[in-house]
């Protein structure tokens, strides 16, 4: 769906190019957004009577409008309020992802302003903050799950396919929007995803949920019980099955998919002391045929020293195996790393340290693409230290870096400086300068194709120094949001270059640099008790080059595919005690390389609580397009509306 006319929600609407011969016109559109806002004002009016009654909003706190109190922790490794956090952090709370009727990590990832989402097939998604949100460059995003990341060291990214959780377990999810190597190592470079899930003494009791629809079908089952006196249990088990995406025509592509998960989490404390022991094992097939597979435990022991002292220690194991006809690839990881947090006088402190075995296997019987050897092990060690300084009683100095170093790709250090200044009791304003990197990939190094491609032993990090300042702060006594700004300059970053400068064949190296820079904002706004509106803006502007005498073969892929704009807007509406209704809208920018049209999307949730136990829901997803697509090259799988009715039932 092309925009090229103003978009208007009423009245006369934008003019679309008619590339994929969509069945609506802009005028049908335009009528569906009217009727559904037009409706739920209808709703609204004859929700007051039964709506709690409108209290004097000019008693709630930006913490009550916006849920800024909450205690994140990525900022820093130690728990702070969001209200102080100098960096651009987003969370998305449980209440948001049940609210939204999202029954994936990746689509609740869409909740958040300061991401790009965008899905490529039905089973395959790329995620990024500050650009590059293609396949083969969102590579920059370091994504943590319970402290164990699921960066792939060998794709060098994210395969979101295999990093699931059932979302009715999630706690929140902390979305940072720019670097975060001084305290979680390379490939933090344009942002950091931590997802939090729930304690075993939350989810206490059983736990059932179903979903069904005309595209993806999910269930869900979970029971907690007590462990002992001082502890807590919970097992689950999750089937999922998502339809095909189509072509332009609507003809279905046959990439339909499905898979299952199960595990267990316990929770137990003694005096001064808190252990978790968890695990995960999956196995999701693909109908194209091949499948991805895998499993992770990990334990966690934190020790309490004292009011602001404490020390924590953590290892996992990972395993991921992806099967595909002619091709497997898998990474095995043991992690192992500690941290103390203490205070004294002024100055606020975290350091700790890791050390990290990766053993990968690539072996390729479909084409001539191969690894110099198909199985190797990295060695990776790391130290860090970030020290929060109070200067004054409303002004805070944080000082970090963090070294870190790979028998791979030998050693790399990450400083950073944050500058936080409480203006008032209402107004937090943040500074901060950070350099990131992305350490290279066997793939970027040792990757060949006789006559075509030769490896590149000598491809170095892709580098970024980052500048940003922000604001998060109550506007008035209903409403409240963040701002941030930020320049981010890169150097080092990857291209496909030919290896004699003129001639095939080609080889990976750093031909590329240059700037990006842009604007996130997002907030607040409390119409009364029982409505409220979320905002959310999302601009940015590249300017990325070849260095002299470079050539990219392969058309600055690299560089990603990024729309210029996104914007959002969610309204979330309490219709009384028992029924909430819940819409989004979210406007995305055109991408350019290559060209794919910028499209409206339209979701809304109805939920029904029939019982303090029961609950029911209607939903619907991409409700103004039959199909659209979102990403990928030429020519794109496309996107199908979905709709759904769900049940969940505690017991």
């Amino acid at each position: 769906m092309k925009v090229t006319g103003t978009p208007r929600v009423c009245g006369r609407g934008p003019t679309y190019s008619n590339r994929h011969v969509r069945a609506r016109t802009s005028a049908a559109r335009a009528a569906i957004v009217c009727a559904l806002i037009a409706g739920t004002l209808t709703i609204a009016r004859s929700a007051v009577a039964a709506a709690p009654s409108i209290e004097d909003l000019s008693r709630l706190s930006i913490e009550e409008l916006s849920a800024i109190d909450l205690q994140v922790t990525s900022v820093s490794r130690r728990p702070e309020p969001l209200s102080k956090a100098p960096a651009a952090i987003y969370v998305i709370t449980q209440d948001d992802i049940r609210r939204a009727g999202v029954t994936s990590l990746t689509e609740a990832l869409r909740l958040a302003p300061n991401l790009e989402v965008a899905q490529l097939n039905a089973s395959t998604y790329t995620v990024s903050a500050r650009g590059f949100n293609r396949f083969e460059a969102a590579n920059k995003l370091q994504v943590l799950i319970d402290g164990r990341t699921v960066y792939n060291p060998l794709h060098a990214g994210v395969f979101w396919d295999v990093a699931n959780v059932m979302v009715e377990d999630i706690d929140r999810i902390e979305v940072i929007s720019g670097p975060g190597g001084a305290l979680w190592g390379t490939n933090a470079v344009n942002g950091v995803i931590n997802v939090v899930t729930k304690g075993a003494e939350a989810t206490r009791g059983g736990l059932a949920s179903a979903q069904i629809g005309n595209v993806n079908r999910n269930g869900a089952l979970r029971y907690g019980g007590a462990l002992g006196s001082n502890g807590a249990y919970r097992v689950y088990g999750m089937t999922f099955a998502d339809g095909h995406t189509v072509n332009a025509n609507g003809t279905s592509l046959g990439d339909d998919w499905y898979g299952s998960q199960g595990g267990f989490r316990t929770d137990w404390k003694t005096d001064g002391n808190a252990f978790t022991v968890q695990g995960d094992v999956f196995n999701n097939p693909f109908h194209t045929g091949g499948q991805a597979r895998g499993g992770n435990a990990l334990a966690r022991w934190t020790h309490t020293l004292g009011a602001a002292s404490s020390v924590e220690v953590q290892t996992y194991y990972d395993k991921t195996e992806r099967v595909t006809p002619g091709v497997v690839d898998a990474v095995e990881t043991g992690d192992l790393q500690a941290q103390h947090t203490f205070a004294t006088g002024a100055h606020k402190v975290v350091w700790g340290g890791g050390y990290r075995v990766q053993t990968d296997r690539f072996s390729n019987t479909l084409n001539g693409f191969a690894l110099n050897k198909e199985r190797d092990t990295t060695y990776i060690g790391n130290v860090f230290a970030q020290d929060t300084i109070a200067l004054d009683s409303d002004l805070a100095l944080t000082l970090g870096t963090k070294l870190e170093h790979s028998t791979f790709s030998g050693t790399e250090y990450m400083p950073e400086a944050r500058l936080g200044w409480s203006v008032t009791d209402d107004d937090f304003l943040w500074g901060a300068v950070s350099r990131a990197v992305r350490t290279p990939s066997r793939i970027d190094r040792e990757l060949q194709f006789p006559g075509l491609l030769l490896p590149a032993p000598s491809f170095d990090s892709e580098k970024l120094i980052a500048y940003e300042i922000g604001h998060r702060g109550r506007l008035s006594p209903r409403a409240s949001g963040t701002l941030a700004l930020y320049y981010h300059d890169y150097d080092d970053l990857r291209t496909t270059s030919l290896a004699n400068g003129s001639t095939f064949p080609v080889q990976l190296q750093n031909g590329m640099e240059g700037s990006t820079y842009g604007l996130e904002a997002w907030g607040d706004y409390a119409l009364t008790s029982w409505w409220r509106l979320s905002p959310g803006l999302n601009v940015i502007k590249k300017h990325l080059h070849l260095k002299p005498g470079q050539t990219d073969t392969s058309n600055r892929q690299a560089a990603g595919n990024d729309p210029e704009y996104q914007a959002s807007l969610r309204s979330s509406m309490d219709l009384g005690r028992d029924v909430e209704f819940d819409i989004g809208i979210r406007a995305v920018d055109q991408l350019s390389n290559p060209s794919i049209p910028s499209y409206y999307s339209l979701d809304t949730r109805v939920g029904w609580t029939v019982t303090p136990g029961v609950e029911l829901s209607l939903a619907g997803f991409n409700l103004l397009d039959s199909h659209h697509p979102e990403t990928g090259p030429a020519p794109q799988a496309e996107i199908r509306r979905t709709v759904y009715v769900g049940t969940r039932w505690r017991f």
